[in-house]
């Protein structure tokens, strides 16, 4: 596939990232978790999350903030398999 801008032209590889946002959530229902999530870590942290514009943090504190959550969720998958070890086997 070939995409036209207007002034190059460039070749997308399928799967490979364009410009779009890449990471997308799987489960719709638990977007607001995640965002929810993501203001509070943020806010502990002392950025500003609450507005549409992130342009104005940089790729350092929006990591924290990523990392942080990622940390936390594993952490909430560790205690739920200690917690009911069958649920997760098949």
């Amino acid at each position: 596939m070939v995409a036209k801008n207007s002034e190059t032209a460039y070749k997308t590889i399928p799967g490979k990232r364009t410009g779009r946002r890449s990471s997308k959530i799987l489960v719709p229902e638990a977007e607001v978790a995640m965002d929810t999530l993501k203001k509070s870590i943020a806010s502990e942290f002392g950025i500003d999350f609450s507005g549409d514009y992130k342009g104005n943090l940089s790729a350092k504190q929006c990591g924290k903030v990523g990392g942080e959550m990622v940390r936390r969720i594993i952490e909430q998958m560790k205690q739920e398999i200690a917690q009911s070890p069958n649920r997760f086997r098949q």
